[in-house]
């Protein structure tokens, strides 16, 4: 299986370690907006909000009312406050470099 490039694969963050099964992320602009991390029954990761299932784009979208003016990774962070984008793009560059 060839990986894409510049494409976020939250699988792939939790496969590595980087991310775990049940973790709560946050909105960055508003912190009382969280999600949970979240096995699917097909094995894929999805973020839950309440009971609601939906990707990282679609929970950032719903925090800011619109569509995301950049990327949805920039909007939504762990506990420690790195953002999903510095850990997606922090990974990339350590792989470039390599």
């Amino acid at each position: 299986m060839t990986k894409r490039k510049n494409k976020f694969d939250l699988s792939h963050f939790i496969h590595e370690g980087t991310l775990k099964d049940g973790q709560t992320l946050f909105y960055v602009s508003d912190p009382s907006k969280t999600c949970k991390i979240n096995k699917q029954p097909n094995g894929e990761f999805k973020v839950i909000l309440g009971k609601e299932v939906m990707t990282i784009h679609a929970f950032a979208q719903r925090c800011l009312g619109q569509d995301p003016p950049d990327h949805a990774t920039k909007w939504i962070r762990t506990e420690n406050g790195e953002t999903l984008y510095e850990i997606w793009h922090n990974e990339s560059a350590f792989e470039d470099a390599a």
